[in-house]
């Protein structure tokens, strides 16, 4: 009588084991390797970089939504000698529990110096088990916040700009509103 299966008989004895061919197994290797180099190179070369805001944007925006932003330059200047050679100016807010500050540098550098000073800061004094850490890195800027122990803390930094801020959990939307009119929470 004729064989009805169309799928080939097994000719190992049942229960013996196959080995998997490792030419097989190589080949699926390189194949995602090459597609993961292919996505780091899309999103270097392809992603956009970000305008950074300009003092007056950010001392705009933050009038608009009824604080009264601090020219602390001197602050800085006088916490720091080196600060003076790098930090063109520096403007704050602080209303209750809410503190923001927004830098502007002379070079990108040291905006990325002091966003990894307040990273450090926010991670070792706040990151606990239960908390949320969103960290986007792309182009020219770099998000980190992390929203732990009844605290919200912002460290960004947009070409030669950078902020720091923090509040109580219940008001980031204060915070959030701010960076969101000068587009620097949008990834």
């Amino acid at each position: 009588m004729a064989n009805l299966s169309s799928r080939p008989h097994r000719t190992e004895p049942a229960g013996s084991y196959v080995k998997p061919d490792w030419k097989g197994y190589l080949k699926l290797a390189l194949i995602i390797i090459f597609f993961i180099v292919l996505a780091i190179v899309f999103f270097n070369f392809f992603a956009v970089p970000k305008t950074p805001a300009t003092l007056e944007q950010v001392k705009s925006v933050m009038t608009a939504q009824g604080y009264e932003p601090q020219d602390i330059s001197d602050f800085y200047y006088n916490k720091d000698v080196d600060f003076k050679r790098v930090l063109n100016k520096c403007i704050a807010i602080e209303k209750d529990d809410l503190h923001f500050e927004f830098f502007e540098f002379n070079n990108d550098n040291s905006a990325i110096e002091l966003f990894q000073q307040a990273y450090q800061k926010i991670s070792y004094k706040y990151n606990a088990a239960h908390s949320i850490e969103i960290e986007t890195q792309i182009a020219n800027y770099t998000i980190y916040t992390l929203d732990s122990l009844g605290k919200y803390n912002v460290a960004i930094y947009v070409g030669n700009t950078a902020v720091y801020a923090y509040c109580n959990s219940e008001n980031k939307a204060e915070i959030q509103k701010i960076l969101d009119a000068i587009d620097y929470l949008k990834a």
